[in-house]
């Protein structure tokens, strides 16, 4: 079953060519954030009109997200003011901001999967006396009103991916918001399910609903939005109506007109060490060739592939071959001498009440083990060299992980993972979270991996990061490989085949 009337015609959204100016529903004025003593919005401002569609648009680690969860009310600004149709209001909660007309779409759907549609829908609003016969009458009227057809009376989970998308839509405009936020809400979505969303923001905006929509589509961006505001760094770089720009524009505004990347790229030649073919549940399949001391970067925006193909070649989500072997499990992918950097260090790849010795050799124990016993002589040893190699401080493997730096987190669990001495190195987001410092050094001891003879695939949202340190780019779009680029390219190439807005 699709989420809207399968006779409903294509979608049609308003332009601001086509629509009077109106006044602003929400003007947020010097924004600025802190997180302890580091500053990642430096006054910000942003204006919003009622029934616009108002992208906002910058690299990851811009600051949209921060800018947009104090606007939904998840975290409070440092200092600034946030006004709705010309109060100055402050949030103190996601409930408090609904409560004003302001609900935020997230990436990751916040649905009850074993409720059914309509009590999700009035999850946290339902009289406690009202039937599921007057629940589902109520849930199907509002439904009715958006020209949406969901199924009532099933769980969640049963829906298609579509269609929950559809209902977390519906869930936010119960009680007609004012201001609606959409997060790259087509990562999800098949095309004819796009198709589908435009329309209904197309509805939504003729009720004078103001959206402001986040994506890295540009495609996307310039079909729907009327302005465009581009964060870089935390600061205003530009607002500008979509008509009157380019998206090789935007794309200059997001990452500068002098980029310099600091290239580790290293050359490399001789025949390929390892053949590989990812087979990921509901995508593509994925062939790869990896030279002796090469580094391929797999980049793509949420959604579009890149995570379920990583997930694959260590046997999570599908399956794959490394020459010829087939890795079906995670534990199987190890012993090939799959050596992986996952993406959250703290859920996935370290224990943070453990020491940094106990960590380090989480992935070597037969090496650091008699008859079956560890031996804590021999840990202390191998932490201790990793320690000194990595940098890792303070230099003490008795220091519980849990109490050090994102940044030494990260080496620790970098330092768990090579020590086992991996044939092949698999580093998802390996500078996620990590401070300017100790990104440059895990940036060298990932170049001096490879010059020493190491394959590396490195996977990462960060496109700038991905262009430092790998020789060859594959970027993926709609769950497959749409381009291969190869160094020498610009920051401004590897974005535009991202977006889409270049596609050979």
């Amino acid at each position: 079953m699709t989420a809207l009337h399968e006779g409903s015609p294509p979608a049609q959204p308003l332009s601001a060519q086509s629509l009077p100016a109106q006044p602003p529903v929400l003007h947020m004025t010097d924004i600025v954030k802190r997180f302890g003593s580091v500053e990642v919005l430096h006054g910000v401002h942003l204006e919003v009109r009622a029934g616009e569609v108002h992208a906002l648009l910058g690299e990851n680690g811009a600051g949209k997200s921060t800018l947009m969860k104090i606007l939904a009310g998840v975290q409070p600004a440092t200092s600034g003011e946030l006004r709705l149709n010309g109060e100055p209001v402050r949030f103190r909660s996601v409930a408090d901001a609904a409560h004003h007309g302001v609900r935020m779409l997230f990436q990751e759907l916040s649905l009850a999967p074993d409720l059914s549609a309509e009590e999700n829908l009035y999850l946290g609003d339902m009289s406690p006396l009202v039937s599921d016969r007057e629940l589902r009458e109520q849930a199907a009227a509002h439904l009715r009103s958006l020209g949406l057809d969901l199924p009532l009376g099933v769980p969640v989970r049963t829906l298609s991916v579509g269609e929950r998308q559809m209902l977390a839509i519906a869930r936010a405009l119960v009680g007609e918001p004012r201001v609606l936020v959409f997060d790259e809400p087509t990562a999800p979505l098949t095309a004819p399910e796009i198709e589908k969303l435009f329309e209904f923001i197309a509805q939504i905006r003729g009720r004078g609903v103001a959206v402001v929509y986040i994506s890295h589509h540009l495609g996307e961006v310039f079909r729907i939005a009327d302005r465009v505001t581009v964060l870089r760094d935390g600061q205003n770089i530009a607002t500008s109506d979509v008509a009157n720009t380019t998206q090789q524009q935007i794309i200059e505004w997001m990452v500068g007109r002098h980029v310099e990347v600091q290239s580790r790229v290293q050359p490399v030649s001789g025949d390929p060490v390892w053949q590989i073919e990812a087979r990921p549940v509901g995508a593509s399949p994925l062939h790869l060739e990896l030279r002796a001391g090469e580094v391929v970067g797999l980049v793509g925006i949420v959604g579009s592939g890149r995570g379920a193909a990583l997930r694959s070649l260590v046997g999570i989500g599908g399956e794959s071959l490394w020459n010829g072997q087939p890795v079906r499990s995670l534990e199987e992918a190890l012993r090939r001498g799959i050596g992986i950097l996952p993406e959250d260090r703290k859920t996935e790849g370290a224990v943070l009440d453990g020491t940094i010795r106990e960590n380090i050799a989480l992935s070597s124990l037969p090496e650091v083990s008699r008859a079956g016993v560890i031996q804590s002589g021999a840990e202390g040893r191998l932490a201790q060299d990793w320690i000194a190699r990595l940098h890792i401080r303070p230099a003490q493997a008795e220091y519980l992980t849990g109490a050090l730096s994102g940044g030494n987190q990260q080496k620790v669990v970098l330092g768990r993972v090579l020590a086992a001495q991996p044939k092949v190195l698999i580093l998802e987001e390996p500078t996620r979270g990590v401070d300017i410092g100790a990104r440059e050094e895990i940036y060298e001891v990932i170049a001096g991996l490879a010059a020493a003879g190491l394959p590396i695939i490195l996977s990462s949202g960060d496109a700038q990061e991905v262009l430092g340190l790998a020789g060859r780019i594959l970027v993926f779009r709609g769950g497959e490989v749409v381009s291969e680029l190869h160094a020498p390219v610009t920051l401004e190439e590897v974005i535009a085949h991202v977006t889409g807005a270049r596609t050979h």
